[in-house]
């Protein structure tokens, strides 16, 4: 018995010893709201947020790395002082120096073999994916939110695309890519992916310091020189975890922002991710500095607080400015400047990023040695100056067409035509010597003959020293001018050098990190990092296509992108125009249907409008008033949640009418389809006319849309329903309007809705709610007139009031 007991207390020593032993390997690191515990081999064993378990079954490393294409795990972790000392499964040790704070858990590569070209954190599995901000890296579900924040651009969101078929091979998980209109963004630069029963979280950091050639932008073997600076390396890569409830998301990681050091960029003190500035909408145009007093008073009219200049650059490269646009250089943008902001205005340009133009002095008359190379043709014999067909040994960077076609040996630029192979040669043919103005010489063999980036817009592309430069000389001009607006058009030209994510960031990020000033910037692109640093996404094509669909679904689509990621809404860029061959001018239906979306998302957007436009649009100053009645109820949040979602349906149509500062009221409106009466089309013994079956949810009082379209005119136009009989006396020409309105008064106006007369109708009428019939009838201006009659009718449902609120 005394034995027994004397062995029950050793096991239970034993057991204790041993228990002890295990949770001394164990690792915790803890926030306020969160705790990282790993295993003593370098593996997650949970992730606690609020007393949230929210990692999924699996085994998933705090870090990897790789090289050679292999993937290399850790076997061990402990800690040393501040530091974990993770050994890998190859013998190799890296080193990452933690920190633990009320708000994060970091992680920092304080050493790491150089053997190693890429790390990567995790990747790490959870069971929540509610909503997944891919983009921003934060994943939420169950209550509580939980992400990673990349601390600096070297450190990149996504795993690189060499390694990322292993990793979610290995880790079993596909992912959903990010959709956006202008850009699918796969899995592998993601920060978070949706997974379907969960989300992924990945980041990693590449060493940049070899020669390498890689696959980029679709071009097999494609060279990427090396950097010369800190982000070169691994060592420095730096990250950001923390945990929080679902609604406090956004709210962490501008604690991050401010704990770290990242961008936090501020508007009148408050920051610009919750501030109603960053989406405020604004207008672009082609004004100059002889017509900006212009452009600014239009811009009163529709109470915008930015005017944006749509292409005020000679060049791109050296970012000369148009003497078309202004006079005196940097100097004459300032004294714009400073007129538009003692009138409560800031002003903004727009360029183009890293395309450079054939005709900036960065490739005529000396080309740059920084003009981005896809890699090195090899000269078959000696060429001399005049020489138009090139031998050179055969190579796959052909594969891809370009526009350009252009090369560089020393100080000249050859373009070629078209190429002939001839076995292990290729015969680059119709060459232009001396391309862009630049010199013509002979080279010989020897010489390096350089396969150039190009882009269809016919520019080429900086290396990233070059590329710095560029960012330099656009820090200067803002800094000189106080210009407080720009776009970040085309980044994903920096792409092409071949560094992905991480060459957009330093673009960037350096251009903020070199202001003296805060300057609301926008792109078409936005990566983990730039995230901090972009006001807003906006952007635009509606060339081509009327307001009501240029990109309906994709706008809408974006909504979504925004939300998922935390980040301010906009709508995109929308077209006032006058008539043309193709399209009518604007009207004010055209412009409340693009109003009223932008009422429901509660989304800011950009309204182009051309000087020529704002001279010759008839309507134009109603246009405006309407965008500031409709903008100033959105940014007071005056509209109620329900009233948000009825304007939200594309599909509906809405008017605002002010009864005074602070009171409107919406009418819902249904505009019918265009009906036609083409008058040379008439039986023998059949009056000018039509009959037509009109179908409407309102009935009442009408509003007419009648345009005369081909050869002659017409003359008083009468509409009769079942309601009354009301007649126009008045004579219409081909490509005018008559416009009667709900309030009874009717005109007519030239195609662009200048108004040429007033007519006074004869009669009244109104229409039925639902079906009922609408009997058309005018008389031919002449003999031989043949027009077509082109008529759309608009009913109004019943009103609500709107009280703006201050704010």
């Amino acid at each position: 018995m005394r034995y027994s007991k004397l062995l029950l207390t050793a096991l239970l020593l034993m057991n204790f010893i041993i228990s002890s032993n295990i949770e001394a390997k164990e690792i915790k690191l803890k926030t306020n709201t969160t705790e990282l515990a790993f295993n003593e081999k370098g593996y997650y064993l949970s992730i606690h947020v609020e007393g949230v378990q929210i990692l999924q079954e699996g085994s998933y490393p705090l870090i990897t790395v790789a090289t050679e294409g292999k993937l290399i795990e850790p076997v061990g972790m402990e800690v040393e002082g501040e530091e974990l000392k993770v050994k890998m499964e190859d013998g190799g040790v890296v080193r990452l120096k933690y920190d633990e704070s009320p708000i994060s858990i970091t992680f920092e590569v304080a050493d790491i073999p150089g053997k190693y070209d890429v790390l990567l954190y995790g990747p790490v599995i959870l069971n929540i994916n509610e909503v997944v901000g891919d983009v921003i890296g934060v994943a939420q579900g169950k209550g509580v939110a939980f992400g990673i924040q990349a601390l600096n651009i070297k450190t990149n969101a996504g795993i690189p695309q060499e390694y990322f078929a292993q990793v979610s091979s290995k880790y079993g998980y596909e992912g959903r890519e990010a959709v956006l209109s202008v850009r699918t963004t796969p899995v592998n630069q993601l920060a978070a992916s949706d997974i379907g029963n969960g989300a992924v979280l990945q980041f990693s950091c590449c060493r940049r310091d070899k020669l390498a050639y890689r696959d980029v932008m679709n071009l097999e073997g494609s060279m990427v020189i090396p950097l010369k600076d800190d982000d070169a390396f691994i060592k420095g890569s730096k990250i950001a975890f923390f945990g929080s409830r679902a609604d406090d998301a956004l709210a962490s990681i501008g604690a991050i922002e401010k704990e770290h050091g990242l961008p936090h960029p501020l508007f009148d003190g408050e920051w610009g991710k919750i501030s109603r500035a960053a989406m405020k909408s604004y207008m672009i145009s082609d004004f100059n500095e002889e017509n900006f007093d212009m452009a600014l008073e239009k811009a009163k009219i529709a109470d915008f607080k930015y005017v944006y200049h749509s292409g005020p650059f000679l060049d791109w490269g050296h970012f000369n400015w148009d003497p078309k646009f202004v006079s005196g250089g940097d100097e004459g943008v300032k004294k714009m400047v400073e007129k538009a902001k003692s009138q409560g205005i800031k002003m903004g340009v727009h360029t183009l990023s890293n395309f450079i133009t054939t005709n900036d002095p960065y490739v005529t008359p000396i080309p740059s040695k920084n003009l981005l190379k896809q890699g090195v043709l090899e000269l078959a014999s000696d060429i001399d100056n005049i020489q138009t067909e090139i031998t050179i040994k055969k190579t796959g960077l052909f594969a891809l067409p370009m526009t350009l076609n252009a090369m560089q040996i020393k100080d000249e630029l050859i373009t070629y035509g078209t190429i002939e192979e001839k076995e292990d040669l290729m015969v680059l043919q119709n060459c232009t010597r001396g391309a862009f103005n630049t010199n013509a010489a002979s080279h010989s063999k020897s010489d390096k003959l350089y396969k150039l980036w190009d882009y269809p817009y016919k520019t080429l592309f900086p290396d990233v020293e070059l590329q710095d430069k560029m960012v330099d000389r656009l820090v200067e001009l803002f800094n000189n001018t106080g210009l407080e607006q720009i776009s970040f058009d085309g980044l994903e030209g920096c792409m092409y050098t071949g560094y992905d994510e991480y060459a957009m960031a330093r673009f960037v990020s350096r251009f903020y990190e070199g202001l003296n000033h805060n300057v609301l910037n926008d792109g078409s692109n936005l990566n983990h990092y730039m995230w901090h640093i972009h006001t807003r996404m906006n952007w635009g094509e509606p060339w081509g296509e009327a307001m009501r669909t240029g990109q309906v679904d994709n706008r809408i689509k974006n909504q979504d992108y925004f939300r998922r990621n935390l980040f301010p809404r906009m709508l995109g860029w929308f077209l006032i125009r006058l008539a043309d061959r193709n399209f009518d001018a604007t009207t004010m239906e055209d412009l409340e249907w693009a109003l009223s979306e932008s009422a429901g998302f509660d989304a800011g957007y950009a309204m182009t409008i051309n000087m020529r436009t704002i001279r010759g649009h008839g309507q134009i100053d109603r246009l405006l008033a309407a965008i500031k009645n409709w903008d100033g109820l959105r940014e007071s949040q005056s509209f109620t949640t329900e009233q948000m979602e009825r304007l939200k349906d594309p599909e509906t149509e809405w008017h605002l009418e002010k009864v005074d500062h602070n009171n409107f009221i919406l009418y819902p409106l249904h505009i019918s389809k265009s009906y036609r009466c083409s008058l040379g089309e008439m039986q023998p013994g059949q009056p000018g006319g039509a009959d037509w079956s009109w179908e409407s949810p309102f009935d009442g009082q009408f509003a007419i849309r009648l345009k005369v379209e081909g050869d002659g005119s017409v003359r008083n136009p009468s509409f009769t329903t079942p309601k009354g009989i009301i007649k126009f006396p008045c004579e219409i020409e081909s490509g005018q309007y008559l416009l009667y309105e709900l309030d009874g008064k009717a005109i007519i106006t030239d195609k662009n809705y200048n108004t040429i007369t007033e007519v006074i109708p004869q009669g009244s009428a109104a229409l039925m709610q639902g079906v009922s019939s609408v009997s058309f009838s005018c008389e031919k201006g002449g003999e031989d007139d043949d027009p077509d009659v082109v008529v759309r009718f608009i009913t109004r449902g019943e009103g609500e009031k709107i009280v703006k609120r201050s704010y």
